[in-house]
């Protein structure tokens, strides 16, 4: 992922499991499916000793140290002048294999998918954490902070499992459910805070939490009311103040976008708008947030949710919705803001700072999810 922990979750993936997830903690599955090649025709799969490939006939190939291209034909995986029936396993016998020159832990399933190919990383947990931490923090921090990450990481993994479970895995490797980078991208504090933190998860009333997290709350973590306009909020997703994030990267920003982009994304979305004569914020939140954005324009006005214009328009320019103000000069719209993300639960920056003045994991998982519980989980 570019800018590493900058690109957080978008939020419009969140409404679908919101207060859905009832996972017990004491039959969690050990292994987790990762997709980590989607809707491929080919891929290369290698490794640096013997490795071994196997179809459902049970069919198996032991290759020599290298790498082979796999290619899908509509019905069978081919591997040069063999044909393989589907699904297929690939491993090797050192604990890693390689897909498209990225290396992995555990193995390689490849299923069918329609008319393409799915290729599926298969491992435990917390080898999948390993591979998560460093796209999602920086691994410069403290430990403290990164054992935080690794928690909120691990749990909202098992909060999800089966997320994918259409396309036979569990979750992907995008930022649609967490960036997930393999083994090559694993790092000493990294893999430390997944190991100091084996098995710890969040729960609330007895169920895994929610562990939402953004990179910067601009001082005030929000109530996901606000933001994706649910009517109920958990106690602990509440909002707090957060204390440790001034200062930081993107506590402050300003963006100039271009009226012809803000149609064309408002358009894309399912809006008619005409030329734009002034964008408003509506009402804010305790916390500073914009609830509602009004867009006068040649067709008529506009008000939609803040979040939702966010997300319509740009989230990589419209870092967030603490809006100070916008305007219009010429034909942009310049938007002054602070924060980036949708607010919600943990704030990274904020964690880092908590980690730098001394404060544990466990005291930094507490103020950002208050009410919720340091549990470990039972796998199965």
């Amino acid at each position: 992922m570019k800018n590493k922990f900058y690109a957080k979750f978008i939020a419009v993936l969140f409404f679908s499991m919101f207060f859905t997830c009832a996972y017990c903690i004491d039959s969690v599955r050990k292994d987790i499916k990762v997709g980590i090649i989607i809707n491929a025709d080919s891929f290369t799969a290698a490794n640096t000793k013997d490795f071994f490939i196997t179809d459902s006939t049970g069919k198996n190939l032991k290759l020599t140290k290298g790498n082979v291209k796999l290619s899908f034909d509509g019905k069978n995986l081919t591997a040069g002048k063999y044909s393989l029936s589907l699904p297929v396993r690939i491993d090797s016998k050192n604990g890693l294999i390689f897909a498209d020159k990225k290396a992995y832990r555990g193995y390689l399933t490849v299923n069918k998918s329609g008319n393409k190919i799915n290729v599926i990383n298969i491992l435990p947990v917390d080898d999948y954490l390993k591979g998560v931490l460093p796209k999602e923090a920086p691994t410069s921090w403290k430990i403290e902070t990164l054992k935080a990450q690794a928690v909120i990481s691990r749990t909202y993994l098992l909060a999800n499992l089966n997320k994918h479970s259409a396309q036979g895995f569990d979750l992907c490797s995008t930022t649609h459910c967490q960036v997930y980078g393999g083994a090559e991208g694993e790092t000493v504090p990294s893999n430390t805070a997944v190991v100091k933190t084996k098995n710890e998860v969040l729960t609330f009333d007895g169920k895994l939490a929610n562990t939402f997290f953004h990179a910067n709350c601009a001082g005030h973590t929000e109530d996901p009311k606000y933001v994706w306009g649910l009517s109920t909020t958990p106690a602990y997703l509440l909002g707090v103040k957060c204390g440790y994030c001034s200062g930081t990267p993107h506590s402050n920003w300003e963006s100039s976008i271009d009226e012809s982009f803000i149609i064309k994304k408002l358009e894309t979305a399912g809006h008619k708008v005409g030329a734009i004569q002034s964008i408003k914020i509506k009402d804010k939140t305790k916390a500073g947030m914009a609830k509602e954005i009004e867009i006068k324009h040649s067709k008529g006005t506009l008000v939609m949710n803040a979040n939702k214009f966010r997300l319509a328009v740009d989230a990589w320019q419209v870092k967030s919705v603490t809006l100070e103000s916008i305007k219009k000069q010429g034909n942009k719209f310049v938007f002054k803001g602070s924060g980036w993300g949708h607010k919600v639960g943990l704030c990274q920056w904020g964690a880092k700072g908590m980690g730098d003045a001394g404060k544990t994991y466990k005291q930094i998982l507490a103020h950002y999810y208050p009410k919720t519980k340091l549990e470990k989980v039972v796998y199965k």
